[in-house]
């Protein structure tokens, strides 16, 4: 029986704060303003992004993200994404990747699972992140890779979900959903009917039962444990 586990990206796999530490770098390369600032900014702005795209408002997905957080940078949309570009020449951008995010999809995909990337995207799209993947050498793990550019869809909507199944030929009840946000990853797979996996390696505890169809795991190296459980009929 073909089962599927798709994970996000930012969070999950690879580190957000190293990128936006590096791209604020590279904004204060061409600005002459600390990097200091800028990376304070920039946490902060994603922090307020969160809550707007949730609330639909970025339509132009990366257009209009681009143009909130360089309304906050103080800085142009042409600067921001200028800066994104100069960033993936960094020798820092291939060390992105969480020490357990390796042995996770190379575990997942031993299993034999369909392995699937679902990601919502801001200021870059979603073809940088298959190659930031790449250059952390993850990318040749996923038989799919689905942003939310390139669909029109965003997490936490039931349609991505929705849409990453079918591509994958599969039933959202033979899909589990691997990710670090509450909202986007564990609340949307499970409202679209999928299981779901949250990453909280701030979490005292290794594996937490949180539901019939929803784990907790500290550390990604625990999920072949975890989707054993969840499809434990299959076993």
């Amino acid at each position: 029986m073909l089962h599927v586990v798709t994970f996000d990206i930012w969070g999950t796999l690879l580190d957000l704060s190293k990128f936006y530490l590096i791209v604020s770098e590279k904004i204060s390369a061409i600005t002459g303003r600390t990097s200091e600032e800028l990376y304070k900014t920039l946490l902060k702005a994603y922090g307020e992004a969160l809550k707007v795209r949730l609330l639909g408002g970025f339509n132009r997905i990366v257009v209009d993200s681009a143009e909130f957080f360089s309304s906050r940078l103080g800085i142009s949309p042409e600067v921001l994404f200028r800066s994104v570009v100069m960033a993936l020449d960094d020798p820092e951008i291939s060390r992105l990747a969480y020490p357990d995010a390796l042995e996770a999809l190379s575990s997942t995909k031993t299993l034999g699972y369909v392995v699937a990337a679902l990601g919502n995207v801001m200021f870059w799209p979603g073809m940088v992140t298959r190659y930031i993947l790449h250059r952390n050498s993850l990318l040749s793990f996923f038989d799919i890779t689905v942003f939310s550019d390139e669909v029109g869809l965003q997490k936490p909507s039931r349609e991505i979900f929705e849409y990453v199944a079918r591509k994958a030929g599969a039933d959202l009840d033979k899909l589990a959903h691997v990710g670090d946000s509450l909202e986007n990853d564990l609340a949307g797979a499970l409202t679209a009917g999928a299981k779901a996996v949250l990453v909280s390696r701030s979490s005292s505890i290794d594996i937490v039962r949180l539901g019939r169809n929803a784990y907790l795991v500290k550390d990604l190296r625990k999920l072949p444990e975890v989707l054993k459980e969840i499809w434990e009929e299959t076993y």
